[in-house]
Order: structure tokens, then sequence, then C-alpha cells
């Protein structure tokens, strides 16, 4: 199966597309721009991957949490093309993306997308399996939690908010290479949870950790 994946949760705008014989991404960093870049980015993927929008199977985005925008953006384009195409939508929770891959390290990982306000989005996965549920927590929360782990690798597109606290702390890294696009892994993750489960419902909206903006009362 052939499938389109779009990240807009965070500032690094991420689009793949898997097929049976490889991987097509495309990405952009810089910053929440989202909606006028995103289509293109999508054409650009497609034909690197040297494939028709007709010959999809699947649509997959990330669902949160991060950027309510971002999300609300990357949702709508992706369940759009797949209403567009007659084909099954699906979305993998952001933080699950950003861990992926990382079943290696012996000790929790942690990814983390900036909640602003002093807060982060993140969860602890231990060899690929979530151990929390989602957090919408301080740095000095999350560090606690990690404290209880003998080593912690920190990573996702704002792990370098974390450098100080890690520096603090022995066996405590935060991954070099941690701000990447996490699209190849919502493609990977999507069809793997399309496969075990069926297609996402299309009145399934964004994941957020609290209240929208524009919804928060007035202090």
């Amino acid at each position: 199966m052939k499938v389109l994946a779009i990240d807009a949760a965070t500032d690094i705008l991420s689009v793949a597309v898997l097929t049976e014989s490889g991987l097509s991404e495309a990405s952009m960093d810089l910053g929440l721009r989202h909606a006028e870049s995103l289509m293109g980015l999508v054409d650009a993927c497609m034909g690197g991957a040297g494939l028709a929008r007709s010959e999809l199977g699947l649509v997959a985005c990330s669902r949160g949490p991060g950027s309510f925008t971002g999300l609300r953006i990357g949702m709508a384009a992706s369940k759009g093309i797949a209403a567009g195409l007659g084909i099954p939508w699906i979305s993998v929770p952001t933080i699950d993306a950003l861990a992926w891959g990382y079943d290696w390290f012996d000790g929790a990982v942690a990814p983390i997308v900036d909640g602003k306000k002093g807060r982060v989005y993140s969860a602890i996965y231990v060899r690929g399996s979530r151990a929390t549920d989602w957090l919408d927590v301080p740095l000095a929360k999350l560090a606690a939690l990690l404290d209880t782990y003998p080593e912690a690798l920190v990573t996702g597109p704002d792990a370098e908010l974390f450098r100080g606290l890690a520096a603090e702390r022995s066996g405590f890294r935060v991954d070099e290479r941690g701000r990447f696009p996490a699209g190849s892994a919502i493609a990977r993750l999507g069809l793997e949870s399309f496969l075990r489960a069926g297609p996402g419902s299309p009145d399934e909206g964004p994941l957020y950790l609290r209240p929208v903006e524009a919804e928060e009362p007035a202090p």
C-alpha cells in the first residue's frame, strides 16, 4: 500500500510518501508557515516518489499534541486529500512518531515539543513502549519523572530546551539529531495502525492537552 503522510504538528513541516519499494520525504524547518508551503511539499514528495495521487491507498497525519494551528492545517489537508481520492485516512500521535526508532535505547526516551508558556508536550517510552500518559508539564516536572530512570535520552524538535537540566544529571543526554522530520515515522506507524485496526474516523479531531488558545477563559 502506498501511504502519504503529513506532519504539521511542530515548526518542522514534513511530508513523506511510503511505497513498497522505498520512501520519499521532504521537509521545511522555517517556523509555523505551514499553510503556504504544505501542498507544494506534498507535490514535491509525490514527484520524488514518481507517483500520481490516484495511486495512493492511505493518507496519515500527525494528531497531536503540538501547535494548535499546525494540527488543524495538517489534519484538514490530509482529510481533504483522502476524501477527494476516496481512500482511508488515519492519524498518529505526534509524540509516538517522535519516539519511533528508539527501541534500541536501554533507558527512558522522552521526545519534547515546546508547548509554550514554560511547558512541554512529551511522554516517556521504554524499549519502544509508552510508559506514561501524554504529558503537558514544566521541564522541571519532566526531569523529575525521568530521574526515576538510570539513563534517559531526550529527543524531538525542542530537545535543546532540556540541555541545562541534562547537564546536571548523570546518565542523561540530549539527542544531537533530535530535530528531525517525522513524516516517515508517521507513514510507517499509520500503515501499521491501519492494517491492525482499520481507518480513523472522519470526525476525529486533533489531540489537544489543553484548551485551544482562543477558547481559554479570560483572566
